[in-house]
């Protein structure tokens, strides 16, 4: 989903990871300084382009941080302009929208989505763009690969990596008797942890199982586990196998056994962020670029949370994923192009992020939580002091997260997002009746899956 290195094999966190103990304050930016931060040469062709990245109203602080963005990049690129929509992206509707002529010039997808959108030409050809861009050498291999196809062509930007994690409160953990400095690292801690944080007003923990995101959250607990989701050549579905049941199967235990698991079910990451910012979990799986939304969307104070790593059951790994971006291959080059330059600058003009990350700090957001380094060379380590200078996180909370040597394992990349919608009646199946058979439910998306990847062009 939308959160790489070596992605033929598995890589230790540890590389992965980039973040920094130092805390520094930073104040606000005007709009003159922060254009004055970067002169950009002018584009000699312009378009107005869409985009798909709008933040929500919900959001202020990262919506006038956009908007501030927009004025920059306008200024200092005369003849392109920029149109914010917030509509992220849905596999389940992409091309028909795209058919439709209602999709956005750019549209910020997942790592998951070049394969099949390259395939049935859901895509620009950007190769003379990327190969123009002076950053895209500097890519790690293996993130170029993501957007890249067998001759070469380039199709898409990669902005962003992540790693899931366990979010959860410290001073819930203190209050029952935890070490808010030591998160749960097996499934038997997990579940003793969830267990113990149950109280008449707050549960243990809850799980996504709708919107694609119980099955995203299935592969991750999977991965832990050791087990495949699809075999090596995508082309069969394996993730109804024992060791898929058992993920199940402790989701199901703790949900009917301990009832440490909420009661309520049809969650995505957006409602248990929100009850675990609400007090009324005490740990989810999140990513580390929810720590932002944690705290400008309700105001919570990052201090009281932690971040640790996945709870292992044999697998010693982690789902990764990420962003990217990709362009709509009906829009026109003008077009595509001021899409692309937007993007390429607010991701990567090294003095636009300086003055964003003093902006986002000054606006109440968080700066500086763990990320993946997508790069090498000089410019990652630009990109890396950027983050030490301007971090506004509490790093000390999230260093067995950081510390973490499990292996970080990528999306399946074959029908990765229906397969995930595959799997959310299983999640959804075993979270709502205590007479679920996880091997049933397995064996059952596992059947139906099958025939999509019988199709599958990839």
């Amino acid at each position: 989903m939308g959160t790489e290195l070596n992605f033929g094999s598995s890589v230790s966190r540890r590389s992965f990871l980039r973040g920094s103990a130092l805390f520094v304050g930073a104040g606000a930016v005007g709009l003159e300084a922060f254009i004055a931060a970067c002169n950009s040469t002018a584009t000699v062709s312009g378009a107005t382009a869409t985009v798909n990245s709008l933040p929500p109203s919900s959001n202020p602080g990262a919506l006038y941080v956009f908007n501030q963005l927009v004025k920059q990049f306008e200024a200092s690129h005369p003849g392109e302009h920029i149109v914010g929509k917030n509509d992220p992206y849905d596999p389940q509707t992409y091309f028909a929208r795209l058919a439709a002529g209602q999709q956005e010039d750019g549209v910020q997808s997942y790592f998951t989505e070049p394969p099949l959108l390259i395939a049935k030409h859901g895509a620009a050809d950007i190769t003379s763009l990327a190969q123009g861009w002076p950053q895209f050498k500097d890519y790690a291999p293996s993130i170029a690969a993501l957007v890249t196809d067998s001759n070469g062509k380039i199709y898409g930007i990669p902005t962003n990596g992540y790693t899931l994690g366990i979010l959860y409160n410290r001073k819930m953990f203190t209050a029952a008797g935890l070490d808010p400095d030591k998160p749960p690292t097996t499934w038997d801690d997990f579940r003793k942890f969830a267990k113990a944080l149950t109280t008449s007003s707050v549960f243990g923990f809850a799980e996504t199982s709708t919107g694609n995101q119980g099955g995203w959250h299935f592969t991750n607990w999977m991965y832990t586990a050791g087990g495949d989701m699809q075999s090596a050549d995508g082309k069969t579905a394996t993730f109804n196998s024992p060791k898929g049941a058992s993920v199940l199967q402790l989701l199901k235990d703790m949900r009917f056994v301990d009832n440490s698991i909420t009661k309520a079910q049809g969650y995505t990451q957006d409602k248990t962020l929100e009850l675990l910012a609400t007090n009324k979990v005490a740990m989810v799986v999140m990513a580390p670029d929810q720590l932002n939304t944690l705290q400008s969307q309700y105001g919570a104070d990052l201090k009281t949370f932690g971040l640790g790593p996945m709870p292992q059951n044999g697998g010693n790994a982690t789902l990764t994923g990420g962003n990217l971006w990709i362009f709509n291959p009906k829009s026109s080059a003008a077009q595509i192009k001021a899409a692309f330059d937007f993007v390429t600058y607010t991701n990567f003009d090294l003095g636009v992020l300086e003055a964003s990350n003093a902006q986002k700090a000054a606006n109440g957001q968080a700066v500086g939580a763990p990320t993946a380094q997508m790069f090498k060379g000089a410019f990652q380590s630009s990109l890396t002091a950027l983050d030490r200078k301007y971090a506004t996180v509490p790093l000390d909370n999230y260093k067995t997260y950081i510390n973490s040597t499990s292996a970080l394992r990528p999306e399946p990349r074959n029908q990765a997002q229906k397969m995930f919608a595959a799997l959310d009646p299983c999640m959804q199946a075993v979270l709502t009746s205590a007479s679920a058979d996880p091997k049933a439910v397995l064996d059952a998306a596992a059947k139906q899956f099958q025939q999509v990847l019988d199709s599958s062009p990839a």
